[in-house]
This record gives C-alpha cells, structure tokens and sequence, in this order.
C-alpha cells in the first residue's frame, strides 16, 4: 500500500496493526468453528456464542494478557462450552445458573482488565448495552420455555449466558487478587522507608 502511494508514511504501524488484529480474529473464528465441527457442535455453539460474544464484549471479565494465551484460553472456554452442551442439565441446574449468571451481570458489568481500561461514559454505555443484551436474552429463553418448541436453543442461549457470567467472575477475582498484591507491595514498600 506504501509503494503504491494509498497510504502515508505516518499512517503505515495503524494499517499494519489493523490488519494484524483482523488476521488474528479470523485465526480465532476459524479455530472455534473447528472444534464445534470436531465435537459435532457447530449449531449448538453458534447458538451460544449468539449472546456469549456479544454480552461478553459489554460486560467485559477475564482476558489473557497476552495474544498467545488468549487464543489457547479462548479455544480451551469453546471446547468447554461444546462439552457443556452436549450434556443435558437438570432444568432447575440451568436455573440456577442463569439466575447466578445474571446477578453477577446485572451487579458488576462491566469489569475492565488491563488491556481494556473504559472512560466513564463508556462503563456507562457499556453497562446499559450490557444488561440491554441480558434482558433481551431473558425475554428469548422465557419465551421458548413457555411455547415449550425448540427447548435445546433456549439451553444453548442459557449456556452462553452461564459463560459469561463465569468469565466476569473470573474477571472480578484477578482484579481482587492484583488489587490485594498491589497493597500488599504498598504496605510492604512503606514499611522498608
């Protein structure tokens, strides 16, 4: 593109990390289609990962924190969720879940992580956004469950709720275990003056 004059000197590191970001993204989509194909899961997890993309991209938890362990943690969190739906759960499990799920949404979204450090305006957006998407996909499971058709789409929806409720948890613990270690080192710090 530099040769041919479309792009500015300047500009060339923002185009080449764009495209880095987009080859990695594809790499991911195709290795998540992958394993749904291998486990025979391929509807069963585009189903989950309907609401579990996008919810999770708004109420934010864990992330790796580096390109390397986000994509083995990323492949390792589909073949769990392909496993999870392959089983069928209790109807109160489910329940269960969902509820807890939500809650930890509904009370802590959106949490940040050092690669993703939100403005207020954008924890508020992102928080409305958030709980938009989790109400939408309450008002979904609630409706199949009472028309009482499709029941496996309304355990796949509850699946990818579940996961991202687990991922925000586990989200919540690494910034309570950095925040303990980080005034530990304070206290630890003031101490040795």
């Amino acid at each position: 593109m530099q040769t041919e004059k479309l792009v500015d000197e300047e500009d060339i590191e923002i185009y080449q990390f764009g495209i880095e970001c987009m080859l990695l993204k594809v790499v991911h989509i195709v290795s998540y289609l992958l394993i749904g194909i291998c486990m025979g899961e391929a509807l069963s997890l585009l189903v989950s990962g309907s609401i579990l993309i996008p919810l999770r991209r708004k109420a934010g938890g864990y992330h790796a924190k580096t390109r390397m362990g986000c994509y083995i943690f990323s492949c390792g969190v589909v073949f769990v969720l392909c496993l999870t739906n392959k089983i069928v759960m209790a109807p109160i499990v489910g329940m269960i879940g969902m509820v807890a799920a939500d809650i930890l949404i509904v009370l802590f979204a959106p949490v940040e992580n050092e690669n993703r450090v939100l403005e207020p305006d954008e924890r508020i957006l992102f928080r409305k956004q958030a709980l938009g998407l989790l109400a939408l996909v309450n008002m979904v499971i609630l409706a199949i469950l009472l028309i009482h058709k499709y029941l496996f789409v309304a355990y796949w929806l509850e699946k990818g709720v579940m996961f991202t409720g687990l991922l925000l948890g586990l989200g919540i613990k690494r910034q309570r275990v950095r925040c303990n270690l980080m005034q530990t080192l304070i206290i630890f710090n003031s101490k040795i003056k």
